[in-house]
């Protein structure tokens, strides 16, 4: 099972607390990359964001 598998799962539970700790670990990847001089890295995180954000998104409508 998934992170997103277990996340979904839990949400339909009822706890909410999960988006809450999504939310930052976005705010924590989006700091790196605009921080990052690295264009290689900064893709990656860039890569990452996008994957998290449309699980955070589809979470989110769950609610």
């Amino acid at each position: 099972m998934t992170r997103f598998e277990r996340d979904y799962n839990d949400i339909l539970n009822g706890e909410t607390w999960i988006l809450r700790k999504r939310k930052e670990e976005l705010e924590q990847i989006e700091a790196k990359g605009r921080a990052s001089r690295n264009g290689f890295i900064t893709q990656c995180l860039a890569q990452q964001y996008r994957k998290l954000k449309a699980e955070y998104d589809e979470l989110d409508a769950l609610i």
